[in-house]
């Protein structure tokens, strides 16, 4: 977010790392922020990220167990049959 101030990054939850686009000595207090925080380690990236690094992945599972496993059975209810 253009205008952050590094500090927010101590209070500020629900993400995993940080990218910082431009100077690299801009990037440092943003780094020191990071380093302060308690908690696993998050990383600063600084380089443009490879795809893997902004994409964010959902996984969806659905539980058969209440059919006894049989999914088409499920599908059966789901679909109004």
């Amino acid at each position: 977010a253009p205008g952050l101030d590094p500090a927010a990054l101590l209070t500020l939850q629900g993400f995993s790392a940080v990218i910082h686009w431009g100077d690299a000595d801009a990037a440092r207090p943003f780094g020191l922020a990071l380093a302060d925080r308690p908690g696993p380690i998050l990383p600063l990236i600084t380089d443009m990220p490879d795809l893997g690094q902004v994409m964010l992945e959902r996984a969806i599972c659905i539980d058969t167990t209440a059919s006894g496993g049989n999914a088409q059975l499920l599908a059966q209810v789901s679909a109004g049959g």
